[in-house]
Order: C-alpha cells, then sequence, then structure tokens
C-alpha cells in the first residue's frame, strides 16, 4: 500500500516510487477525478520527464512552468503532468547549478500558489527528500510513495496482496495457495502481474476459478529468484519446487558455494526453533497457508535475548516476527535428527564442491533431493 502525505492544498501531487505501474497509476486516477477523460484532450498537457544530459532536463522543466503558467482553453480545468521524471536524485544531472536554479523556480512558483482550477502532478522514481524543491512539494500539496521492499519475503507478502486484489478485480476466484504459486511464477511488479492476470482470466473464459494447472498453462515465469526462494522451497521439504527454483538459479549464475551457504543459515535456524519447539519453548498457531503465528513461553529476560539473537540475520538483524513463525512452521515439519542429518550432508557438499571435480550443478541437484526427501 502506498505512503500518503496530504497537506491543505492540492493542487501539486508529488508521486515518488520504484514501482512505475502502481505511481503511474495513482497518477492517471487523480486525473480522471480532476478533469473528466472527455474533456482531457484541451485539459491535460504531458511532459516527458527522462532526461539523458543536463539540456533536456532544463527543457522539460521550462515546459512544464510554461504549461502551469498557461490558463487552461475557455477558464476550464487543467493538469500538467510532468511525468517518469528520473534526474531529481541523479548525481550529475540533478545537482547541476543551472537544474537547481529552474527547479528553485518552480518550487517558488508552487509556494506563490499553483492557478485556481489547475493541478500540477509530479510522477519520479526517487527524489532527494534534502532539497528545497522535495520540501516545496511536500509543504504546499501531497506525497505519494510508492516504495518497493528490500527484503524479498517481504516484496513476496506485498505482491500477494497485489496479487489478490487484481484477481478480485477481473472476478478471479483463487485461494492463498495458487495466489502464492502466481506470484512465486509471475514475480512481484505490479505491472506484469496485472498483465498475467489478465492473460489468466482470458484463459479461463467463463470459467472463474483459478487452478494450480491454470497457473503453469499459461502464466509466464519471469521472475528473477533469489537464494531466499530456494531455501523456502526446501524448508517447505518441497522437492518439485526445489528443483525448479535451483535450475532457475543457476541459469540466474548464482555461485553454487553461496547456493550452500544459505541452506546452511536456514537449517542452522531450522535446528534452534526445533529445540524450543521440543523444549515447549514456543508454539505454533497456524495463521493461513505455510504461515504461522509463534508465541514464546515466559523466558528470563536473558535467554529471550539470546534466542532472539541466535535467530538474526548474517549481518546481525534480528528477523522480523512474520519471518520467524514461518521459518517455525517449517521446522515442525523436520526431526531433530533429521535436522543434524541435513546439515551433515551440507558440510560434505561444501567439502565436495571445492575438492572434487563434480560439476556445481549436479552435486547441487543430488543434495536438494536428499534435503527435501520424505519422512
Amino acid at each position: 500500500m502506498p505512503k500518503q502525505n496530504q497537506a491543505k492544498s492540492t493542487r501539486v501531487c508529488l508521486i515518488v516510487g520504484e514501482d512505475e505501474f502502481s505511481a503511474t497509476a495513482a497518477a492517471r486516477e487523480k486525473i480522471d477525478r480532476f478533469v473528466p477523460p472527455a474533456d482531457q484532450t484541451l485539459g491535460l498537457e504531458i511532459i516527458d520527464g527522462q532526461a539523458d544530459v543536463i539540456d533536456q532536463a532544463l527543457a522539460c522543466l521550462r515546459q512544464c512552468l510554461e504549461a502551469i503558467r498557461t490558463i487552461g482553453f475557455l477558464g476550464g480545468r487543467k493538469v500538467v503532468w510532468l511525468r517518469g521524471v528520473d534526474f531529481l536524485s541523479d548525481p550529475i544531472i540533478g545537482r547541476n547549478k543551472d537544474v537547481q536554479e529552474t527547479l528553485q523556480i518552480l518550487a517558488d512558483t508552487m509556494a506563490g500558489g499553483i492557478p485556481e482550477g489547475h493541478l500540477l502532478i509530479i510522477t519520479a522514481l526517487k527524489a532527494d527528500a534534502r532539497t528545497s524543491f522535495y520540501k516545496a512539494c511536500i509543504a504546499q500539496g501531497e506525497l505519494i510513495e510508492f516504495d518497493l521492499a528490500e527484503k524479498p519475503w517481504q516484496r513476496e507478502r506485498g505482491a500477494m496482496a497485489f496479487a489478490m486484489h487484481a484477481f478480485k478485480d477481473a472476478g478471479l476466484q483463487a485461494g492463498n495457495e495458487a495466489v502464492e504459486r502466481f506470484v512465486r511464477k509471475v514475480g512481484d511488479d505490479t505491472r506484469q502481474i496485472v498483465q498475467e492476470t489478465a492473460k489468466l482470466a482470458t484463459y479461463l473464459g467463463g470459467r472463474r476459478e483459478v487452478r494450480a494447472a491454470d497457473i503453469e498453462a499459461i502464466t509466464a515465469t519471469s521472475r528473477d529468484l533469489s537464494a531466499w526462494d530456494l531455501e523456502d522451497a526446501v524448508g517447505r521439504r518441497d522437492l518439485r519446487q526445489s528443483l525448479t527454483v535451483l535450475r532457475q538459479l543457476l541459469f540466474q549464475r548464482m555461485e553454487p558455494i553461496r547456493l550452500i551457504s544459505g541452506l546452511e543459515g536456514r537449517f542452522r535456524h531450522l535446528l534452534i526453533l526445533r529445540e524450543a519447539l521440543d523444549n515447549r519453548r514456543i508454539a505454533l498457531q497456524p495463521m493461513g497457508h505455510d504461515n504461522f503465528k509463534l508465541t514464546m513461553a515466559d523466558l528470563p529476560e536473558e535467554l529471550a535475548e539470546q534466542f532472539k539473537q541466535a535467530l538474526a540475520s548474517e549481518k546481525g538483524t534480528p528477523l522480523h516476527p512474520f519471518v520467524v513463525g514461518k521459518l517455525a512452521g517449517q521446522a515442525a515439519q523436520f526431526t531433530r535428527l533429521e535436522i543434524d542429518r541435513r546439515r551433515d550432508w551440507l558440510l560434505a557438499s561444501r567439502r565436495q564442491l571445492v575438492s572434487s571435480a563434480i560439476p556445481g550443478p549436479l552435486l547441487l541437484e543430488y543434495l536438494i533431493l536428499k534435503l527435501c526427501r520424505s519422512k
């Protein structure tokens, strides 16, 4: 969901975010509310904000200033859309003296008041919050941010929520498992999700229920995977998905030693959580497909802190409770003995990888077969 901050004036709207599809959709929605589509031929002026050189940046800013100062046709409403600005945070173009001076003129124009019946919309990938231009936009109007989450699991969670809304808008019915499968294949790009949803709806025809076979048959695999995806599939003991993810990661030229290191970290976390489950230090409450809420027993403060530190990431950052619950659910699928054996297999595979002539991809596939095998 977007972060939104609205001031008293609504004549200026700055929409920032790397989620270009959502930013554009938000801009279109505002334009349609301010100027009806039938009147946009004369009531909407779009200025391309992309600039490869300084002169292009200056030209689009001057064009924007001229458009703001020009009264709408017959005094009617008018929207000026400075679209896709890509130089506000550019270290060369954005810091150029002439560009800075022109941005200041635009900021002063906003501070002096956009003409009655005019709306200025600016969409940008990034914007430096320290600049006077950014502050002028905040002071005079509305800020909407569409930031992409940094961590893979956060992006996946947001993509699932977006996909559920996209399915609902298309009149499709799908359970959590089907939506998760869809996101894992399509990726977390919102534009791609909307396009693949439309394609899926056309493929289904009159049928509205989405099945796993439908997703496999018609949707395109367009997502760049991460090591986290492999760790997650192995943690669920999903052999088919684990092999699919592994082959995609190898195609992306991810180093086998890095994948083994990630799996070692995953099973270290699973060992800690399995031990806590066996000793009834934690309990799990199902929260839907593959998700669990973790509750801790009354532990001494020192012991509780050690538990959190043991589950920290490699960088020492504590894991989010959502992630810990997910991992605890995976730990519940293994016995302590199974986890110990898998840690031994991972160590042996690491040694083979650096000391034998066995090709890395072959070694990894055999390792995945053993890690995911049934009880």
